[in-house]
Formats: structure tokens, C-alpha cells, sequence
């Protein structure tokens, strides 16, 4: 196990729910919203910043891009590593995280807890499978997604 000191400091940011943390959480600062994490990161330099996003709301991936966005035009943390954990895979929102600049996403189970420790040592080894190209290539190019309520969609290959 790497050490803290060795690690960085990591900006963890939760919302809308915060999924249960596994392992050591020395060496991390939790946010548990938007404003919060942009407080956070504009306090602070850290090694680099993990989101984690579970909504169900689909109105609520435009916060996520609009934050990944912002994080990748502020000078402080422009530089930083970031990666957003999904819990499933979506073109369109796939196609917005990587025009917001962001470069990596990991796709976890529902039901499966968060290791950001585990995350940041793949995210260090520049894990192919986090990179959102390889994500992208996994999907249909023409998916489209049509909202039939706040919290689900219909896909259909057009």
C-alpha cells in the first residue's frame, strides 16, 4: 500500500448521494456538493479530484458537466487530475464530460461501494479503460436517448 504522503492529497466530491468510502480516507477532503467541491478546489492544490455522481435525475448531469467544465477553466485546477464515477454508461453525457475536458471516468455497479484510493493508483497508471475514448468506443455512435420522465429515458439507435 502507497503510502499518504506519497499519494497527495485527493478532493473526493459526492452528489447527490454519497456512495459509502472503502478504505483509509487520511490523506482525502470530501465535499458532498457542488458548491462545496468548487470550494474545496479553489482553496487548495491537490494531487487530484474524484466525483463521484449517482443521480437519477437526468437535469442533474448538467451540473456534473458545468462543474467538470468549470474545474477544467479555473487556473488552480485546470492541471489536475480529474475522474467522474459513473454508474452506468451514457453517450450524450459521455459526449458533454469530454467536451467539458474532462479526461476519465470510471463506470461502477450501483450496489458497488467507492475506493478513491483504488481509483487514484488506476488513474496514476493512466488505465486505458478510464480514458472516456475507450468508453465511447464501447457505444453505438448512433444511440439517442429521449426522456420519458425526470429519471428515465427510452434509447433507440437512430
Amino acid at each position: 500500500m502507497i503510502s499518504t504522503t506519497v499519494r497527495g492529497e485527493i478532493l473526493i466530491c459526492q452528489f447527490p448521494q454519497a456512495p459509502a468510502l472503502e478504505g483509509s480516507t487520511n490523506g482525502l477532503t470530501i465535499a458532498r456538493s457542488p458548491m462545496a467541491c468548487m470550494d474545496a478546489a479553489v482553496t487548495k492544490k491537490y494531487a487530484g479530484i474524484l466525483i463521484y455522481f449517482a443521480a437519477r435525475k437526468i437535469k442533474a448531469r448538467d451540473t456534473l458537466v458545468e462543474l467538470c467544465s468549470d474545474l477544467n477553466n479555473i487556473p488552480i485546477t485546470c492541471s489536475t487530475r480529474k475522474c467522474v464515477s459513473l454508474l452506468c454508461r451514457n453517450r450524450d453525457l459521455l459526449v458533454k464530460l469530454k467536451e467539458s475536458g474532462l479526461e476519465y471516468v470510471d463506470v461502477r455497479l450501483p450496489t458497488e461501494s467507492a475506493d478513491p484510493w483504488r481509483m487514484w493508483e488506476r488513474l496514476n497508471a493512466l488505465e486505458s479503460s478510464l480514458r472516456i475514448d475507450a468508453h465511447l468506443s464501447r457505444l453505438c455512435p448512433f444511440l439517442r436517448y429521449k426522456p420519458i420522465s425526470d429519471q428515465n429515458e427510452m434509447i433507440t439507435c437512430a
